[in-house]
């Protein structure tokens, strides 16, 4: 799609939230074979079948993985039930495999804006079929939805759920949660943090940004919780592997993918991103965004 190519950051993110533009590209057969073929780079597959083949083959390079089912923002029963069915069988199936594979979730695909009760229940069948030695991996989401989030998070691990929060350096208030993460003792995956939020709730994209990961990277593996961190920025990266010894790096399937090589020829484990199902066109647009060199500032 050369017109999307030609797209800045503001304009990307503003159509990764339009559903509007995605249900015209995916009621257009040309438009969509064109973006799938953009975004294949970033995809484990459209079915579970295809994603399932793209783990195998990356646990055979070395890589650990963790798979998500594509799905956001659900507010009809029906679907995040439908949701939660497919997180189901993804869990027998991996199940079968023996890879220790975390499973992705983002609360907004299971029932978090109908209600939290409704998310709870939901979250319960996913971990009831988790599989031994697999871990739920939480996704990050804007800062209206994020105390929910880490309530519900930290509720599953009181009953003994292996859950893993994601945190955004970039708002303002990340240090109050990770000392919340640090006394619930939760595992933490860091990350910079993608949503567009006013200026008094987040620091803007850069250097701001950029020191407020590095000071929370510091908090956590101070406060002695296990931390990876989700990053591709090898500045960073690599001050904070020589820092803070025994951190995890979590990567995004087709994103540097020779930094990823590197690392785990140099012994570092490193987890990659592997996402699928047939609601990929935000995601792709987001990735696209990311890849810009005009990250927009945060509203004032």
């Amino acid at each position: 799609m050369p017109v999307i190519n030609r797209l800045g950051r503001r304009a990307l993110y503003g159509l990764a939230q339009s559903r509007r533009f995605q249900a015209l590209v995916q009621r257009n057969e040309v438009l969509e074979r064109s973006a799938h073929r953009g975004a294949g780079r970033y995809l484990g597959g459209r079915t579970l079948e295809e994603a399932l083949v793209s783990l195998v083959r990356l646990h055979g390079e070395g890589f650990d993985t963790g798979i998500d089912y594509f799905g956001e923002m659900r507010t009809d029963p029906a679907d995040v039930d439908a949701a939660t069915r497919q997180y189901v069988r993804l869990n027998r199936e991996l199940g079968q495999l023996d890879a220790g594979v975390n499973v992705w979730v983002d609360l907004t695909n299971v029932g978090l804006d109908i209600s939290d009760d409704l998310c709870r229940r939901q979250l319960a069948r996913i971990v009831e079929t988790l599989p031994t030695g697999s871990r739920l991996q939480v996704r990050a989401h804007d800062s209206s939805r994020i105390d929910r989030i880490l309530s519900l998070v930290t509720e599953l691990a009181g009953d003994g759920a292996p859950v893993m929060p994601t945190l955004q350096a970039n708002l303002r208030a990340s240090p109050d949660y990770a000392a919340r993460l640090i006394e619930a003792r939760l595992p933490v995956l860091l990350v910079k943090g993608a949503h567009l939020e006013p200026a008094a709730i987040a620091h803007r994209w850069g250097e701001e940004t950029d020191v407020a990961f590095l000071g929370l990277a510091h908090q956590l593996h101070s406060g002695g919780v296990e931390l990876a961190i989700g990053t591709h920025d090898p500045v960073i990266r690599e001050a904070l592997l020589a820092a803070l010894p025994g951190i995890g790096v979590e990567m995004l399937l087709g994103v540097r993918t020779q930094d990823a090589r590197d690392l785990l020829r140099r012994g570092q484990r490193v987890r990659l991103y592997l996402p699928f199902g047939d609601d990929w066109l935000r995601y792709w647009l987001r990735r696209l965004g990311e890849a810009r060199g005009d990250w927009p500032r945060n509203q004032s």
